[in-house]
C-alpha cells in the first residue's frame, strides 16, 4: 500500500450534490510513495468547508487570549501612555554583575602590578626582537613560572638589554596584551556602572502605573504567561521613567478627573490608534498637555489672589495684631500651596515664601504711617 499525505484542517465527506463554488475548495492529494504525476488514478479530490469569517469571536478571544491578545496588545497598551509603563530595573542583578567585573579587574590589576615589578628588576632583561625574549639572570629556583629563560649572571648572553619601562611604543608584548584586556574590561565595567547609577536615579514607578498593568492582566487573564506577569509584583524594583508630578496634580487626576469620567469626561483625548479596540473600550485616556496648561493657569490665578487679597484686608484693618494674624495666615498658606502645587526643592520654597512675606510686611509698614488730619 502506498502512503498518502493530506494537508487540511477539517475534512468532510463529499456530499452527493456538489456545494457552490464559493463554499468549497478542491485539494489534491499526491501519492508521495510513487511520485507519479501522470496517473490520474493517484489523484484524490476532497472537499472541505471554509469558515464564514477568519476573525475570532468574543468567546474565543476570552478563551484563547494567549493567541489572540498576547504581547501584541500588551505592548500597544504599555506604550500608549507613560502612566501605563513600568519595568524592573534589576538592581540586584546589576550589582552582582558590577561586583563580578570588579573582581576580574582586580585580578588583572594584580597581574599588571606583578609584571611591572618583575620588569623593573635589575636581573630581568630582554634579548632579540619581534618578539623579544625575557631572560632573568638569577641563581634561584628555575621552576618559577614567571621566567621565559634563565641564564647565569656571569654568563649573560651578548645583546641582552634592560627593559624600557618608559615607553608604550615598543612595549613588551606580554604587558601590551594584558593592558588591552584591562582596557576592554574597563569599558564594560564603566558602561555597566554608569547605566546602573542612571537607573538608580530613576524614581520608583507610581502606584497608578502598577495598578494599570495589574488591571490589564486582570481584564485579559491568560494573555501573558503567569511566569512573565510576576515582574509587576516587585514593587521596590519597578521604574517608569515618567516625569514627577506634584501632590496637588495627583490629587486632581485621581479624585476629580478619574472619578468623573462617566459624568464629565474632563480632558479626554482620542485613544492611540495602536491600542487594540478591546483596550480602547476599557481605558480612559486624558491629555497631560491640557492638564499642564490648566495647572499653570490655576497657579497663576492663585498667586495673583494671594498677592492682592491680603492687601485689601490689611488696608481695612486698624488693629496691628489682626494685621499680623492675617500676614501669618497668608504666609503659611503660601508655603503650603508651594509645597503641594510645585516640585521645587525645600529651600527654594522657603525663599519664595520669604519674598512673599517681605511684600506683605512692606505693605504693613506703609499702612501704618500716620494719615493726614
Amino acid at each position: 500500500m502506498c502512503s498518502m499525505v493530506l494537508t487540511a484542517l477539517h475534512i468532510k465527506k463529499l456530499p452527493r450534490k456538489p456545494w457552490p463554488l464559493e463554499k468549497h475548495v478542491s485539494i489534491i492529494m499526491i501519492d508521495q510513495a510513487s511520485k507519479k504525476t501522470s496517473a490520474m488514478s493517484e489523484l484524490t479530490e476532497v472537499s472541505i468547508g471554509i469558515l464564514d469569517s477568519s476573525e475570532p469571536t468574543e468567546q474565543e478571544v476570552d478563551k484563547y487570549s494567549w493567541k489572540y491578545i498576547g504581547y501584541k496588545d500588551f505592548t500597544s497598551y504599555v506604550a500608549a501612555d507613560p502612566d501605563f509603563f513600568a519595568v524592573r530595573r534589576f538592581g540586584r542583578l546589576h550589582t552582582r554583575a558590577i561586583l563580578t567585573l570588579q573582581g576580574h579587574l582586580t585580578q588583572l590589576e594584580e597581574r599588571l602590578d606583578e609584571m611591572d615589578k618583575r620588569f623593573s628588576l635589575k636581573t630581568t632583561k630582554i634579548i632579540g626582537s619581534s618578539p623579544p625574549v625575557i631572560i632573568e639572570a638569577t641563581t634561584t629556583d628555575k621552576s618559577s613560572p614567571n621566567r621565559d629563560a634563565y641564564v647565569s649572571a656571569d654568563n649573560e648572553p651578548s645583546g641582552a638589554r634592560d627593559i624600557n619601562n618608559g615607553t608604550i611604543r615598543d612595549d613588551i608584548p606580554e604587558r601590551a596584551e594584558l593592558i588591552s584586556k584591562i582596557t576592554a574590561k574597563l569599558v564594560e565595567y564603566d558602561n555597566m556602572l554608569l547605566n546602573h547609577c542612571s537607573l538608580r536615579n530613576l524614581a520608583a514607578a507610581p502606584k497608578r502605573n502598577v495598578k494599570n498593568i495589574e488591571s490589564w492582566f486582570l481584564r485579559n487573564n491568560g494573555a501573558i504567561m503567569e511566569e512573565e506577569r510576576r515582574f509587576i509584583k516587585h514593587h521596590d524594583d519597578l521604574v517608569s521613567g515618567n516625569k514627577e508630578k506634584s501632590s496637588l496634580r495627583e490629587f486632581f487626576e485621581n479624585q476629580i478627573i478619574l472619578r468623573t469620567t462617566a459624568l464629565l469626561g474632563l480632558f479626554k483625548r482620542q485613544m492611540p490608534p495602536s491600542m487594540s479596540p478591546r483596550d480602547q473600550k476599557e481605558v480612559y485616556h486624558f491629555s497631560d498637555q491640557i492638564i499642564d496648561t490648566f495647572g499653570s493657569v490655576a497657579v497663576f490665578i492663585a498667586a495673583i489672589l494671594m498677592l492682592i487679597v491680603p492687601l485689601w484686608i490689611l488696608q481695612a484693618m486698624e488693629d496691628i495684631r489682626w494685621k499680623l494674624a492675617i500676614i501669618t495666615i497668608f504666609v503659611v498658606t503660601c508655603l503650603l500651596f508651594l509645597t503641594l502645587a510645585t516640585l521645587g526643592r525645600p529651600f527654594e520654597r522657603l525663599a519664595a515664601t520669604a519674598g512673599y512675606s517681605a511684600v506683605l510686611v512692606v505693605f504693613l509698614q506703609l499702612g501704618s504711617e500716620p494719615r493726614g488730619p
